[in-house]
Order: C-alpha cells, then structure tokens, then sequence
C-alpha cells in the first residue's frame, strides 16, 4: 500500500472555488457563491485524504479501506451537492465535464479502498494512477469551467 499512500496524496489536491470577480453578471454571480458553497467541502476531504495516507501506517488494510470509502462517499456528496446547481448558458458543457470527473474521482477513491480490502498491492497501484489521473481531470474541468464563467 506505500505506493498507493504516494500516489494518492498528489491526487488528493483537488480542492475547487471561484476566485471573487470583479465584474460578470448576476446570474455568473449568484452561481459563483453557490458553487464555492457546494464545493467547500471539498476542503475537508483532501485534509481528510491526507491524514488517511500520512496516518496509514500501522493501520490494517480494512481500515484504510474504510477511510477511503468514507472520502468516496464525500467526493460523491459534494458532486451531488454541484449537480443541483445550474451553471450559466455558456458554461454548461465545462460544468458537466466538472461533474463527470467528480464522479470518476469519488470512484477512484473507492477502487482505493477495494485495492486496500484486497490486500492486493498491484491493484493498489493501478487504483492510486486511476486516482491521480481523475484528480487531475478534476483540475483541469475545473479551470475549464471558470475560464467559462469569468469569460
């Protein structure tokens, strides 16, 4: 699992939210505020998917495996929290792409703890590269998304 553990904490920055603009209509506005609360949670997790992986040593692989279950659980959430939002006209294709890679993400992390349930460490490595690739795609949907909004 130390792969996986390495692996996982450069996946784990996937933190999300607006910067304050200075100018943009209400609407983009009221949608800024909305999706920063959406995704504050966000925070939380990777302080969470950080503390499992520093933390996991000494810790039995059903434990590990339930940390990052309850991480997938929260990457889900926090999708399902930004999937009620209604993005601007021009940013709805960004927004859906945000929402497929949130989506992917909260699966990786649960392949994560399969990998960890199993004791497998070749699973283990292919779960953490899955997770690092979808934190990745998360970063990049989300620039997209406020390129799209700030315009």
């Amino acid at each position: 699992m130390k792969r996986t553990r390495r692996a996982a904490t450069a996946a784990a920055v996937v933190a999300l939210s607006f910067a304050a603009a200075a100018c943009g209509s209400s609407e983009d506005n009221d949608f800024k505020e909305d999706y920063n609360a959406a995704v504050k949670p966000l925070t939380e997790l990777n302080d969470d998917i950080g503390s499992s992986i520093g933390g996991a040593s000494g810790k039995s692989n059903e434990k590990i495996a339930g940390e990052f279950e309850n991480l997938a659980d929260k990457a889900q959430q926090t999708r399902d929290n930004l999937a009620e939002l209604d993005p601007p006209e021009d940013a709805k294709e960004e927004f859906d792409k945000l929402l497929d890679a949130l989506k992917e993400g909260a699966d990786d992390l649960s392949s994560v703890a399969d990998a960890a349930r199993g004791g497998d460490p070749a699973e283990a490595a292919k779960a953490a590269q899955a997770l690092v690739e979808s934190g990745s795609e998360i970063q990049q949907a989300e620039t997209a998304l406020q390129k799209a909004v700030d315009g």
